[in-house]
């Protein structure tokens, strides 16, 4: 599917409030914080959190664009 395919989508859908509040939270339970052990241990301000989904740092570029619509 295109992106605009999935915008269009979204739209046909804007009324079906339950649908897109588990699509939203399918894509944040794939999106969330893991804390990366390391060999030598770190104080807990200098741990390794990033993305489960993506592996991006923690929160990722998909968290962040979520919580700024949802503000």
């Amino acid at each position: 599917m295109t992106h605009d395919e999935l915008l269009e989508r979204i739209s046909q859908y804007w009324n079906a409030i339950p649908y897109l509040s588990q699509a939203l939270e399918a894509v944040v339970e794939l999106h969330k914080p893991k804390t990366f052990i390391r060999e030598i241990p770190l104080p807990k301000e200098l741990s390794i959190v990033k993305c489960e989904g993506c592996e991006e740092h923690y929160p990722c570029s998909t968290i962040q664009a979520i919580e700024k619509e949802l503000k």
